[in-house]
């Protein structure tokens, strides 16, 4: 089989009549226009998509400092078409950043420590919203992050000496 291919295309290398370079120029465009045809099909179908965000926090509320958080990143289930996948895929950049604002955070009291939670429906929904083409969400992960608040602390003045 493998020299029966070799032959073929050594065949195809010699000089020929104009009727094998015809059906030769005819086979070729063919096989284009097959294959410009299969890709416009698999590209015209919605496919499900899974784009990971970095969350970058800002906007902490009160007097409050940030010490801790249970995610960084937020992967969402989108359903988009082949052509968006397709740019989304090969030609987007994939270090996808989201700056995620913590005033509007529910924040609770417990003995000593503070603690808030936000969920991802929103953020999602935004991120969906500012993207270039036209798709839906269908999964959010996580679905609530949650975050540790420290009580931030003016500086003092009593360690520095007195004139």
């Amino acid at each position: 089989m493998k020299s029966d291919f070799i032959d073929f295309i050594s065949n195809a290398r010699k000089r020929r009549g104009d009727k094998f370079r015809n059906q030769l120029s005819i086979f070729i465009i063919c096989l284009i226009l097959s294959a410009f045809f299969w890709s416009l099909v698999k590209l015209s179908k919605d496919y499900y998509y899974t784009a990971d965000y970095r969350l970058n926090y800002s906007h902490i509320p009160g007097n409050y400092r940030l010490s801790n958080y249970s995610d960084s990143i937020l992967s969402l289930k989108i359903k988009v078409q082949g052509f968006d996948f397709f740019t989304e895929r090969f030609f987007r950049n994939s270090d996808r950043q989201y700056e995620v604002s913590l005033q509007n955070v529910r924040v609770r009291y417990k003995d000593s420590r503070i603690y808030g939670y936000m969920l991802t429906s929103p953020i999602g929904k935004d991120i969906a919203a500012q993207a270039n083409f036209p798709s839906e969400v269908h999964f959010i992960s996580p679905d609530t992050i949650f975050f540790q608040f420290e009580r931030r602390y003016p500086r003092s003045t009593s360690n520095q000496p007195s004139k």
